[in-house]
C-alpha cells in the first residue's frame, strides 16, 4: 500500500514504529526480581537482607525460559523489554486500522 493510502493514525504509527525496528535493540520478556541467601555466615543475608537478582522470562514452544541479567545489564534490558511493547502498541494500532477498513467494506 502507498503511503498516500493510508489513513493518518496508520501512517503516524508506522513512523514511530520504524525508529524501534530500524537499529535498535528489542527483546520480548517479562523481568522479574528474586531474592535468595547465599548462606555465608556473617553476610547481610544471613542478617535477613536478601540478595536480589534480575531474570528475563518468556514462554517459547510452550516452555518456560528464565535467563539470569547481570547487574551491569540490568537497565540496558530493562529499555529492550519497554522498546519491544512499544512496538506491540505500535503493531496493534497498525493493526486495528486495517481491521476498520475491513469492517466498512464488507
Amino acid at each position: 500500500m502507498k503511503r498516500i493510502q493510508m489513513s493518518e493514525k496508520e501512517r503516524n504509527s508506522r513512523s514511530k514504529l520504524k525508529p524501534h525496528i530500524g537499529w535498535g535493540e528489542f527483546v520480548r520478556g517479562s523481568l522479574t526480581v528474586r531474592q535468595h541467601t547465599c548462606g555465608t555466615e556473617g553476610c547481610k543475608c544471613y542478617r535477613g537482607e536478601k540478595h536480589k537478582s534480575m531474570y528475563l522470562s518468556r514462554s517459547k514452544n510452550g516452555n518456560l525460559e528464565q535467563l539470569y541479567i547481570p547487574k551491569e545489564k540490568e537497565e540496558q534490558v530493562k529499555k529492550w523489554v519497554t522498546r519491544y511493547r512499544d512496538i506491540l502498541q505500535l503493531l496493534e494500532k497498525i493493526s486495528d486500522s486495517y481491521w476498520e477498513r475491513l469492517k466498512k467494506k464488507g
